[in-house]
């Protein structure tokens, strides 16, 4: 996290705001240069290739700058349908584009209250992006033809340029383009894409009835269907990781062949990764928390490799709000085992962290994932590598915090449970300074290392007086 409950940003309201629209696009347009932002939006239940691939192709014939998917929340026209939970709609989304430097996923829809209208959508994307940032709906050309009948169509005309896209046994005619954009005022470009005879539909019917499903979406999220049962998906957990292992579109566990994680093929994956997960400024705190943890390694004789990559991860779900990070401790599954936090949501996700790059990444060491699970809050009983990413995490270089200069001073001097102590202390002594609530759990630390510290001093004079 950056100094988690753990330091001098802990509590801090607004030391890391959530994105507006998306991670990787948050900010775009603000050097005052013509973008032009695609807009896919969609249900994604599940997404598929066939939407993927229409938006790479969108990108690449339009000049799109980037293109930004958006699961719808409450969909007008599927509103007597059962539709699967926004948040894991969106999850196989945010799985399925990641890989593309040019994609995102938003969660503007299923945060909004109420029916999901591309009106709406629209005008909160004109609102927040400035007007140098040009906006294209892309749509397929039988949602074009209706378009008219849309809810506030004369908005959408006003606000984006349509995109059209064929697919097979849908078609828009010139005459129907041109009656279009005369009645009302639309700007559109029609998309021939690849025939992808894809659909969201299919892939429904196909899990229901024990077919596979395999190279019609990304392995990533077909091994989400399967972990999640959706769909009435039937195999078990052991087939699900059999599927990953042997699967075409493994992510970068694929590219390595047999995982080396604690290699820098996996480390640069992972960095290109959370560069584009959490803010600029955030991603250069964990590259100062990688280097200081490798460094800490080093001098206290533990696992380079280990520190440096637990030190990259340690604030992978850093870029969640206060309810984001909650409804993904419900997500994970861990949302029960940590009542304690709910309340203190700014601890959430180094135990957040653990669980999802456990469920993404099962060949990472347990002994890493603790030491991301705990900088938060810290725990009796730690190892040197909890230790060292809890120090590394308040002293990286980027912390200019007063005092800061005087731990990173002991480092090599004083044993690395008196350096956790001294750190520990300055990070309280924060807290209460600036009156912020200190979780039980770390008093519990406090108490229990300040024990330990008595104990040797003790031991210490009475060897001293033999």
């Amino acid at each position: 996290m950056g100094l988690t409950q753990v330091g001098i940003e802990a509590g801090r309201a607004g030391a890391c705001p959530a994105p507006v629209i998306c991670e990787r696009f948050d900010d775009l347009g603000a050097d005052g240069r013509p973008v032009r932002l695609g807009i896919m939006g969609g249900t994604f239940d599940p997404i598929h290739i066939g939407h993927l691939a229409c938006a790479e192709q969108a990108r690449e014939a339009f000049g799109l700058d980037a293109v930004v998917f958006i699961p719808a929340g409450k969909p007008a026209f599927k509103l007597k349908r059962d539709v699967t939970p926004a948040e894991q709609r969106f999850e196989m989304c945010r799985l399925a584009v990641r890989g593309n430097p040019a994609f995102d996923v938003s969660r503007i829809e299923i945060d909004r209250p109420g029916v999901t209208y591309t009106a709406d959508t629209l005008r909160q994307l004109r609102e927040h992006y400035p007007g140098n940032v040009s906006l294209f709906f892309i749509t397929g050309a039988d949602a074009v033809c209706s378009i008219l009948k849309w809810r506030e169509s004369a908005a959408i005309a006003s606000m984006a340029e349509l995109i059209a896209a064929t697919r097979p046994g849908y078609a828009l005619s010139e005459e129907t383009r041109l009656t279009i954009e005369q009645s009302g005022n639309f700007r559109i470009h029609m998309l021939e894409t690849t025939g992808l005879a894809v659909s969201s539909s299919d892939l429904r019917a196909r899990v229901r009835s024990g077919r596979s499903i395999r190279y019609l979406t990304m392995q990533q999220v077909l091994d989400y269907i399967a972990g999640h049962g959706l769909y009435g998906w039937k195999q078990d957990r052991k087939a699900v990781r059999e599927v990953s292992e042997v699967g075409p579109d493994q992510d970068n566990r694929s590219e390595l062949g047999e995982v080396d994680v604690l290699g820098d093929a996996f480390y640069q994956a992972r960095r290109e990764q959370l560069k584009h997960r959490v803010k600029h400024k955030r991603f250069e705190h964990s590259l100062g928390v990688s280097e200081t943890a490798a460094r800490m390694a080093r001098v206290y004789g533990q696992d380079e490799r280990l520190a440096r990559l637990a030190g990259l991860l340690h604030d992978w779900d850093k870029a969640y709000d206060d309810e984001g990070i909650r409804a993904r401790a419900v997500e994970l599954g861990v949302a029960e085992q940590l009542a304690s936090y709910m309340d203190m949501p700014h601890l959430l996700h180094g135990p957040t962290a653990a669980a999802a790059l456990a469920r993404e990444f099962p060949e990472l060491p347990s002994s890493l994932l603790q030491a991301i699970r705990l900088h938060t809050t810290g725990a009796v009983g730690m190892s040197p590598l909890d230790l060292i990413v809890y120090v590394a995490d308040v002293i990286e270089p980027t912390r200019d915090c007063p005092g800061v200069d005087q731990l990173r001073d002991l480092v090599g001097k004083v044993e690395l449970e008196e350096l956790f102590l001294e750190t520990l202390a300055y990070v309280i002594g924060n807290l209460i300074e600036r009156r912020k609530l200190i979780h039980s759990d770390t008093v519990t630390v406090w108490n229990h290392y300040v024990a330990r510290a008595q104990e040797r001093g003790a031991s210490n004079d009475v060897k001293g007086s033999k």
